[in-house]
């Protein structure tokens, strides 16, 4: 009769191997993924401010913060999110629930916007997060973009046709948009967005887009 206790112990170090090789395997994979991701980036970055400081923050988040940021930003961040391929049940658990790899862009301005606004793919992972600063908005609707995605849309005061129009540009020269966040308080400007195919599409015009998107919320002079 088979010895129980070294059945279970043969068992617990075939698992403890299986663990170990997804997370390296997963780990090097997102390397991968965030080295490809940052080279794309290179051509669209210099819109936001001429040099930028690395740091990854584990193996699933790569945070590139902008050196003198251009004018109307008085500092930009931008966040590479990955989907923790690492860990097989958080990464099963996270994709379930809509993660995928996204682009943060954070950016804090020289003149605060006027308005508070949302829009928000329902879909997206980062649809729920709050800030405790957020009260509640004037004007709560839905709006369907140009490719049929029905976007919640709130706001106290905001322009939203220009905001409309930035959501198109941004969907359009990345994999989709995900969320656009104005604020009065930092940070002022929040967008969100999936990546496109790297190989074939430029992010020149997605960071056209924010730029143009930063000088639309700037308070005027």
């Amino acid at each position: 009769m088979p010895d129980t206790s070294q059945l279970l112990q043969g068992v617990g170090v075939v698992l403890v191997a299986v663990v170990l090789l997804w997370f390296t395997l997963g780990t090097q994979r997102n390397l991968r993924r965030g080295d490809h991701v940052m080279k794309w980036l290179q051509s669209g970055l210099p819109l936001l401010g001429p040099k930028t400081t690395l740091r990854w923050l584990g193996s699933s988040v790569a945070e590139l913060k902008i050196v003198d940021p251009r004018a109307p930003c008085r500092s930009a961040l931008a966040m590479i999110v990955l989907e923790p391929r690492d860990l097989s049940a958080l990464w099963a658990l996270a994709r379930g629930r809509g993660r995928r790899d996204f682009l943060l862009l954070r950016l804090d301005l020289v003149r605060a916007p006027r308005f508070r606004a949302d829009l928000i793919d329902p879909r997206a992972w980062t649809a729920h997060n709050t800030r405790r600063d957020d009260g509640p908005f004037a004007h709560e609707a839905s709006w369907t973009d140009s490719a049929g995605t029905v976007v919640t849309v709130r706001s106290d005061g905001a322009d939203l046709a220009r905001l409309y129009a930035a959501w198109e540009r941004v969907a359009r020269a990345s994999g989709g948009a995900w969320r656009i966040s104005v604020r009065q308080l930092v940070p002022h400007l929040e967008v969100h967005c999936l990546f496109p195919a790297l190989d074939q599409v430029d992010s020149l015009p997605l960071f056209a887009a924010v730029k143009e998107l930063t000088e639309a919320v700037s308070a005027p002079r």
